[in-house]
């Protein structure tokens, strides 16, 4: 006789059973355990690659005549507004962190090379413009494009290293300090444009490349918005901020907690112990580059260091108090531009 692997279940085995089942069916299933990820690490930026990559690749942008000649650049310089659709701002607020993140990767750096006496290329400057359309429109200060060196050609690079030829001017102003032109590239991530005055006191933060040091992310708040007779006798309109920038940051977005954009860095005006008042505003055009083969380090370096061991006599105290950030407003730039969608 065969005997069951199984034994048959008795009455009270079998109520068990049946109460078992019942229990299992209705039981909450255990808990998974969250996935946990590794933190995923920032992108370090290393300034001496992206400063010499994009001098390189403009040298050879302009060696292939790639880039928008001198002379057409200089003859389409013209006052005009570019007549391009800008985006409109959204109204879901952001965190600090997420305006970057939005933002980044439509912040490019301007840079331009020019031939010496030699025919060789030289680096020029370099600056900040950010895409205001899709199809390769971008936006920086017209300063940018003033005291030009002989023979000088632009273009821009993105935050990964992908460096792009200007091939036109398409308008702007002098005076209200704004550039609209044309890179050839496509399916750009256009920044919005907020199309009234940002309320005094407001939050903003702007990402620009202030001293070498590129994608820099500042925050400060709106002070104040003035107004400035120049020398041409025409009036300008400023819009003041406490968030930091310096020479290179010309034509960086100011953006607001929705990410839109309600200014361009243009300016900077020291203040200092015993100025009566008449402290010219200076314009933070563009960062030199340095020769080809040199070093950024090279140029910082103090041709007669200081004996630590003999300190100076008499050391004298910085008269710097104060340095004003003033940029260009939102509807400036939007005038400008032309239109909006």
């Amino acid at each position: 006789m065969r005997s069951r692997l199984f034994p048959r279940p008795t009455a009270s085995r079998a109520l068990l059973a049946a109460v078992l089942v019942a229990f299992a069916s209705t039981a909450p299933a255990p808990a998974q355990q969250p996935r946990t990820e590794a933190p995923r690490e920032p992108k370090y930026i290393d300034d001496d690659e992206v400063y010499k990559r994009l001098y390189d690749k403009l040298e050879e942008l302009a060696k292939a005549d790639k880039l928008l000649a001198h002379d057409k650049l200089v003859d389409r310089m013209k006052t005009g507004p570019a007549k391009v659709a800008t985006a409109k701002s959204g109204d879901k607020v952001l965190a600090p962190e997420d305006v970057y993140k939005s933002a980044v990767r439509s912040v490019f750096i301007v840079g331009s090379v020019y031939p010496d006496k030699d025919g060789n290329w030289e680096s020029g400057t370099y600056a900040t413009a950010w895409v205001a359309a899709a199809d390769g429109v971008l936006v920086t200060n017209w300063h940018v494009f003033e005291d030009l060196k002989p023979g000088e050609m632009f273009g821009v690079s993105d935050r990964d290293g992908n460096v792009y030829p200007l091939t036109d001017f398409l308008g702007g102003n002098k005076t209200a300090d704004v550039a609209v032109f044309r890179i050839e590239a496509k399916g750009l991530t256009p920044l919005p444009i907020a199309s009234g005055h940002a309320d005094v006191g407001a939050w903003v933060g702007v990402i620009s490349h202030p001293g070498d040091l590129f994608y820099l992310y500042t925050q400060g708040t709106i002070t104040r918005y003035s107004t400035n007779t120049n020398e041409d006798g025409k009036t300008e309109k400023w819009m003041g901020i406490t968030a930091e920038y310096a020479s290179g940051s010309s034509g960086a977005p100011v953006l607001n907690k929705y990410g839109a954009v309600v200014g361009m860095a243009a300016l900077t005006l020291s203040l200092d112990a015993g100025d009566d008042g008449k402290n010219p505003a200076r314009r933070i055009r563009a960062m030199k580059m340095p020769k080809k083969g040199a070093s950024r380090a090279d140029d910082k370096k103090d041709d007669k260091p200081k004996d630590p061991a003999k300190p100076d006599p008499n050391p004298k105290g910085s008269t710097l108090q104060m340095v004003v950030k003033m940029v260009v407003p939102g509807p400036t730039v939007l005038k400008w531009l032309g239109k909006q969608e």
